[in-house]
Formats: C-alpha cells, sequence, structure tokens
C-alpha cells in the first residue's frame, strides 16, 4: 500500500510536464506555422475578405525579423457599387519591407517600419468617398518610417470627387534617417540623406490649391524644380482669404540645405521667371488660425531673376501689377520671433530692380513708375506717375509725374508691429502736379475713429527741386505754379503727431515758387512773381490782385453797383508766430509789411444800387470762424486811388493817396484767448499827392455796439484836387486856398458826429450846370454873397451828426461827414 501511495504524486507531475512542454512547443511552433499558413494563404485571405484582387510572385514573409516581400504583384479592385471603398489598380514589379513591428502592430497599435523599397509601381488609387461619423476625439497614430526607397514609380492619387491629392512618373525616392516630429511648430519630417527625381508632379496641398512641377530633381543638398506651379483649384469666392495666389517658377534652385526639425538652412536659392498672380477675393476679414511657429529657415544667398506680378480683381479687372523684378537678399532670416514682426523675416542686404510697376490706388486713380532699382541703402525711381483714371464730380483727382525719385540711406525696419522710417534724404526732381477739381465736392462730417497706426518716422531731408502745379476745374485752368522746390530738414511723426492737423514736425524748411496764377473768382485773377517761406517768415514779390474784364465789360456784367479793384504789391513780408492750420485752424502772426502797395478802386454810379447790408469792420472780423491775431500790420511807400464816376458826370471823382504809410496794431477776430481786442490804426499820406495827412482810428472787435473812433487832419490841400471829387458830385468848384481841414469823430453802425474844424481863405463856390458842365454863373453870384469866404484866426469847430446809410461802407460814411461838416462852413 504505501508503494502504491508514493507513485501517485509522480505520475501527476509528469502530466503536468507534458502538458507545458506541448504548451512551450505549441507557443514556440505556432509562429512558423502561423508564418507558413500567413505565408500561403495572406494573398488568398485578402482576395477574399477585402474589396481587392491581388496576384503576387514569390511572397514571403518573416513574422519574426518583421520582414515581407513580394514580386510581381497586381492589384485591382472588384466590381463594386460602395462609394465609399477606395479603388485601387496597378502593378509593383517588387516590395520589400524590413523590420516591421508585426506583434506591435497587432497588440500595440504601433507601425514602425524600418526599410520599405518599392520598385517599378505603377499603381492609380481612387480615394472613397468618407462616411460621416459621429465626433470623436481623434487620436494620433503611432506610425514611422526610417527609410524609403521608389524606385521607377508612376503614381497617381484622386479623391471622391476625382481631383488628383498626388500625381508622379519616374518617380524615384531616397530617403534614410527620417524622424518624424511631435511638435506642430516645427516641420512634419526632417531626414539625412535623400535624393528625388520625379516627373508631372502634382500634389494636392488642401482644398484650394495644388503643386505642380514638370521635374523635381533633389540629390547631395541640392534641389532643382522646373515648371514649378503653385495653383489654386477653386473660384476666389470660396477661399478663407483676402487674396489668392498663383504662382509659375521656370525654374526653382537650391543649394546645400540642410532639413532638421526645427531648421531649414539654404545657401543659395533661385527663382527663374517666377509669374505671381494675386486675386482679390474682395473680403475684408478672414477668419485666422494662428499658430505658434518654432522653425528657423535660414536663406543665405536669395536670388530672384526675370520675376512678375500681377494682382486683379474677381472680374480679372488689373489693380495692379509689375512687368519685371530682379531681386537679391542675404542672410534672410525667418523664426519663432521675427514671424511676430509685421514682415515676418529679417536680411542683411539687398539688391532690388522693378520695371513697368503699376497699382490703382482706388478707382479713380493709379500710380505706374518706369523703373525701381535699391542696392541695400539706396531706392531709386525713374518715371513715377500718379494718374487720374477718369473725372469726379465729387472728387478732385490727380496727374503728378516725376522724372526721378531718390531716397538716400534708407535705415527703415519693423521693431516690433511699429514701423520705424528712417530715411537720410528724399530728393524728387521736376515734379508736374495737375489736380482736377470736383464742382460738386461732398463734405466728409464724419469722424476717422480708427487707431492711429504705431508708426515712427524721421527724414533728414526732403527736397522737392523744379517742380510745376496746375489746378484745373471744369476745363478752366484755376491755379499754376511755374516752378516751385521745397527743402525740408528733420522731418518727423509718430502715432500721436498723426493725430494733429499737421501731421508731421518739421525744424527748419524753405519753400520757394515763382510765375503764381491764381483764378480768384468771376472778376479777378491773382499773380505773384515770387514767394519765399523759410518757416516762420514768407516773402511775397510783386503781388497783383488784378481784374480779368475792362471797367466797361466790367460793368455790363454786374448786376448791382460794385467796386473793380486793381491791385499791385512790390513785396509781403509776413512773420508767423505760433499760426496753426488744419481742423483748429489759428492764425496767429507777429507782423505784415507790405511795400510798394498800389492800389486802385474804380466805382461806376450807373449800375442800380446794391442795397445789401454792409457790416462795419468790428463785425466783418467777430464773424471771422477761426482765432485770428496780428500784431502790427505795416504799410509802406504806398499809393492808392479812389475812383467814382456818376451818371452824366463831366469828369470821374477821383481822390488819391500818394507816399501811404499806415501801422495796424492788433488786427484780431476776438476770438485768442489773452490777446486784446482794440485795434489801433495810424496813417500818414500825401491826399492828392501834396496834401500832408495823418488819420487815427481805433475800434474794438468785442463791442457789438461797432463803435469808433476817428481823428484826422489835411493841411494845405489844393482846390484843383479838391475839385477832382467835389465837382463831380455836388456839381459845385472851388476857389481859393485851403490851409487844413481837421475831424475828430465817433460812431457805430448808426451814425457818425463829432468836430470838424475848417481853415481856409479867398473861398468861391462856383455851381455848375449838371448836364453841360457849364459854371450857372448867376447862381454862383447869388450863393456866394451867403457863403463864408474865408475863415479868421483859429476856427471853431462845428458839431456834425450823420446817419449812417447801412447800405454804405464805413469809408462812404466818413466821407459824408466831411462833406457835412463842409457844407456847414461854407453854406
Amino acid at each position: 500500500m504505501k508503494t502504491k501511495i508514493r507513485q501517485k504524486p509522480a505520475r501527476w507531475k509528469k502530466t503536468i510536464l507534458i502538458i507545458l512542454g506541448a504548451l512551450i512547443l505549441l507557443v514556440l511552433v505556432s509562429p512558423f506555422l502561423l508564418n507558413i499558413y500567413l505565408k500561403h494563404k495572406l494573398p488568398e485571405l485578402i482576395n477574399e475578405k477585402t474589396p481587392y484582387r491581388i496576384v503576387l510572385k514569390g511572397f514571403d514573409l518573416d513574422l519574426y525579423k518583421g520582414n515581407i516581400s513580394a514580386h510581381s504583384i497586381a492589384i485591382q479592385t472588384k466590381a463594386t457599387k460602395d462609394p465609399a471603398v477606395t479603388r485601387i489598380t496597378g502593378s509593383v514589379k517588387s516590395l520589400q519591407v524590413e523590420d516591421f513591428g508585426i506583434w506591435n502592430a497587432v497588440f500595440s497599435k504601433s507601425y514602425h517600419v524600418k526599410n520599405i523599397k518599392l520598385i517599378d509601381p505603377d499603381i492609380q488609387v481612387s480615394l472613397g468617398k468618407p462616411k460621416k461619423k459621429k465626433d470623436t476625439v481623434k487620436k494620433n497614430t503611432d506610425f514611422g518610417i526610417e527609410n524609403i526607397l521608389v524606385t521607377n514609380g508612376n503614381i497617381s492619387v484622386k479623391n471622391a470627387e476625382q481631383k488628383y491629392v498626388f500625381n508622379g512618373k519616374n518617380v524615384n525616392v531616397s530617403l534614410t534617417e527620417i524622424r518624424k516630429s511631435k511638435d506642430d511648430s516645427k516641420l512634419p519630417v526632417s531626414f539625412r540623406n535623400f535624393k528625388i527625381d520625379a516627373h508631372d508632379v502634382v500634389v494636392t496641398v488642401n482644398d484650394f490649391y495644388q503643386i505642380l512641377a514638370k521635374q523635381i530633381d533633389a540629390k547631395n543638398k541640392q534641389l532643382s524644380i522646373s515648371g514649378f506651379h503653385l495653383k489654386p483649384i477653386e473660384s476666389p469666392g470660396l477661399y478663407n482669404a483676402k487674396n489668392v495666389f498663383d504662382l509659375k517658377v521656370s525654374e526653382l534652385l537650391a543649394e546645400n540645405f540642410i532639413i532638421d526639425q526645427d531648421s531649414l538652412i539654404i545657401e543659395n536659392t533661385r527663382f527663374t521667371k517666377p509669374q505671381l498672380i494675386v486675386t482679390s477675393t474682395n473680403k475684408k476679414t478672414v477668419k485666422e488660425n494662428p499658430k505658434e511657429v518654432n522653425l528657423k529657415i535660414g536663406i543665405k544667398n536669395l536670388d530672384i531673376r526675370e520675376g512678375s506680378v500681377l494682382v486683379q480683381q474677381k472680374n480679372k479687372v488689373k489693380t495692379a501689377s509689375v512687368d519685371n523684378f530682379r531681386l537679391n537678399l542675404n542672410e534672410i532670416v525667418f523664426d519663432k520671433n521675427t514671424v511676430k514682426q509685421k514682415v515676418p523675416f529679417v536680411f542683411s542686404g539687398h539688391n532690388i530692380e522693378f520695371e513697368n510697376i503699376y497699382f490703382m490706388t482706388d478707382p479713380l486713380q493709379a500710380v505706374s513708375i518706369k523703373k525701381i532699382s535699391s542696392d541695400n541703402d539706396d531706392i531709386f525711381l525713374d518715371d513715377v506717375r500718379f494718374s487720374a483714371l477718369g473725372k469726379s464730380r465729387t472728387k478732385d483727382v490727380f496727374n503728378i509725374k516725376t522724372k526721378k525719385i531718390e531716397i538716400l540711406k534708407n535705415t527703415s525696419r519693423f521693431a516690433g508691429q511699429q514701423f520705424q522710417m528712417k530715411l537720410a534724404t528724399v530728393n524728387v526732381y521736376r515734379p508736374d502736379i495737375e489736380i482736377i477739381a470736383a464742382d460738386q465736392k461732398k463734405k466728409n462730417t464724419a469722424e476717422n475713429k480708427s487707431a492711429a497706426s504705431d508708426f515712427l518716422a524721421h527724414l533728414g531731408a526732403v527736397n522737392i527741386i523744379n517742380g510745376t502745379f496746375s489746378q484745373k476745374s471744369k476745363g478752366v485752368e484755376k491755379i499754376k505754379v511755374g516752378n516751385f522746390n521745397v527743402k525740408l530738414n528733420s522731418v518727423t511723426t509718430d502715432k500721436n503727431i498723426l493725430k494733429e492737423s499737421i501731421p508731421f514736425h518739421i525744424k527748419n524748411r524753405l519753400v520757394t515758387a515763382d510765375k503764381i496764377d491764381i483764378d480768384a473768382g468771376k472778376f479777378y485773377r491773382l499773380k505773384v512773381d515770387a514767394i519765399k517761406n523759410t518757416g516762420k517768415v514768407t516773402q511775397v514779390t510783386n503781388f497783383g490782385f488784378l481784374p480779368k474784364y475792362s471797367r466797361a465789360k466790367f460793368n455790363r456784367m454786374i448786376a448791382v453797383e460794385k467796386d473793380l479793384y486793381t491791385i499791385k504789391v512790390k513785396s509781403i513780408n509776413i512773420t508767423d508766430k505760433n499760426s496753426v492750420l488744419g481742423k483748429n485752424t489759428a492764425i496767429d502772426l507777429d507782423r505784415i509789411v507790405f511795400d510798394g502797395v498800389n492800389c486802385n478802386i474804380f466805382h461806376d454810379l450807373a449800375p442800380p444800387d446794391d442795397v445789401a447790408v454792409r457790416y462795419m469792420f468790428s463785425k466783418k472780423l467777430r464773424d471771422v470762424k477761426f482765432p485770428l491775431f496780428i500784431r502790427q500790420i505795416d504799410i509802406k511807400n504806398s499809393r492808392l486811388a479812389y475812383e467814382e464816376v456818376a451818371e452824366k458826370a463831366q469828369i470821374p471823382g477821383k481822390i488819391t493817396f500818394e507816399n501811404f504809410d499806415a501801422s495796424i496794431y492788433n488786427v484780431n477776430s476776438a476770438k485768442m484767448k489773452g490777446r486784446p481786442t482794440v485795434i489801433k490804426v495810424d496813417s500818414h499820406f500825401k491826399l492828392f499827392g501834396d496834401a500832408d495827412t495823418k488819420v487815427n482810428w481805433q475800434f474794438d472787435v468785442a463791442d457789438k455796439s461797432d463803435a469808433y473812433a476817428i481823428n484826422g487832419i489835411i493841411n494845405d490841400l489844393s482846390v484843383e484836387n479838391a475839385n477832382l471829387f467835389v465837382r463831380p458830385y455836388l456839381n459845385v468848384s472851388l476857389d481859393g486856398k485851403i490851409h487844413y481841414l481837421k475831424f475828430d469823430y465817433k460812431g457805430n453802425s448808426k451814425n457818425i458826429g463829432g468836430n470838424f474844424y475848417f481853415k481856409y481863405s479867398d473861398m468861391n463856390v462856383n455851381f455848375m450846370n449838371k448836364n453841360t458842365g457849364k459854371e450857372r454863373k448867376l447862381l454862383s453870384a447869388i450863393a456866394n454873397i451867403f457863403v463864408k469866404n474865408d475863415s479868421k484866426g483859429e476856427p471853431n469847430h462845428v458839431e456834425v451828426d450823420k446817419e449812417r446809410d447801412p447800405n454804405k461802407s464805413f469809408f462812404n460814411t466818413l466821407w459824408q461827414g466831411i462833406m457835412e461838416g463842409l457844407k456847414k462852413y461854407l453854406i
């Protein structure tokens, strides 16, 4: 019994060992059996279980090593009506896959291959229509290939819409040590060595662009692409972009370049005959998908030859173009820092040349430039034109042309988002500027609320040399400048200065202009021989405010009585204090000097009376809309003449003011805070050329009653000169001697009055016939009985109180006051 009990455990152990051994043997043998099974049955399984029929020779599978090989492979898709099935047709002479982690692929969903070789593949693929799937979290596939070799391939892949995803003929590819990047901000793959040779290549980049190439040849760190074409494949309206790009390059060469996961370094790059077409989508805003860039691209030398650019609207209307350009840039860097700038790359030097440049600035204006060239810091523009494309009734258009523009020592750059313009000198030669004015301009009442650009500019000097200027309206020349020159030194601006009325500051300037001719309205032209401005000081030479028509024609053109002016001034000097032009205009001048004024005022009483109200000077100045202050105005060495023709008068009435000198103080509009509002006028002249005369006048612009005070004295006025004015209006002439005439008046918009003094001797009054001009002797004799023909000693004054005619000017009112005093003395 004891013996039997001891044997039972031994048998049980033996059984277990047999079972374990069998299991181990099965585990060890089953891969071989599976390998043998798959080796013979895999093609049959593919044919039975998939939509494809495959025929091959020499199929070999090694599950342990992960090697797969096959020869003379032929594949085609079985007949099916399922649009989701991808259709594959073609053949492969030889396929070799080495070191494929089959077990990792089955159990860990990790697909890694060391080597893949495709010999003579000739395959056409038509991708199936993707099925709609519920939104799921997208999982990244662990996939990698270390080395790829493709020889003599002809491969075509189309999507469900039968558009090429990829196409290539005679494709030969050799990539070694391929590394996939897990960082989306870097290049997706990199490799150590590469060799690519392909013809008639088509690669669809996304739903909107394809890349085409007639031939690609890359080896030994050299790349050559001929017939390159970045081609848009949809209509412009479908793009989520402001512009659509179409780029063709005859030949693209890159020498000695290195690709890594975070960098692309190229020593030399050349584009030959690039043709770029940019088509606007007319979209003002687009959705942006910003991505962080952690990639460095460096190009030591970029050379573009025989390039052209065309920019057009959706309807193919050209808006810009460059017929031919050459571009060379050195030491180009694009990285995570430069991409944040307005221009996403930097370079150390450049040499460029553009020919026949054209672009529309708006539907009515276009710029054309014959040539632009630049060698590093200097830029030269030849034959620049800013041309009107049509006419507008509501907007001015311009025709500007210049032979040459020089931009010297340009060191402009972007600092972050701020553009910093730095130029040593800008020279513009012989610009010819023509403005065609609109006759129905629309007032822009809307305020510009857009934020000012972050902009900084410093220009050492701006010179405009030998320019001409003209303005036309309705075919009539309104302004013409025969020649002008501008020199501006140290011109600066920034985002704050841009908000000011004049959007730049100038340290000093010199502006000259010659032969200025301006249409000053219906009846006058303004002419100036020369004008010179040096900042605070402006000098005008030979100023003329001249009538367009003769006196007779002028009278036929006016509906009511109107003065006709002829004004000539030898020189005008203007000294500015702190004037501002623009939105907040304020004229603040220190002094104006008029030297050599010759002013003639002609008035014919034949036309109907002008019954319009004549306002006083104080009110006219108050009505000036902007602050105005001129500390002093001087008139020197001048002559004024007033001529008035009365109906049926035998000779015109005429007053002349010879050797006229005057000083006017504090000319103002009562709108400049802290400045006096009382205007004072001191004048000295020879009335009729021989009577020494002084007149002092003052008034307060802020006084709404328009009160004023004026006094004066006229010494030794000859009766012959007095008769030049008295006879036509009073139909009388005087005989005798006038010693002096003095007045001291005060007045306002309603009346004038005060004291009048008249010193004379041997005075006789001769009444004239109004129609014949002959003396009425009887009436004269009777009248002289009552006339005081002599004022003895110092005359007593007479008091004058004369109501002002609101339809007459201030000077007419003053003259009426003087005439009223004469009547009281003589009659």
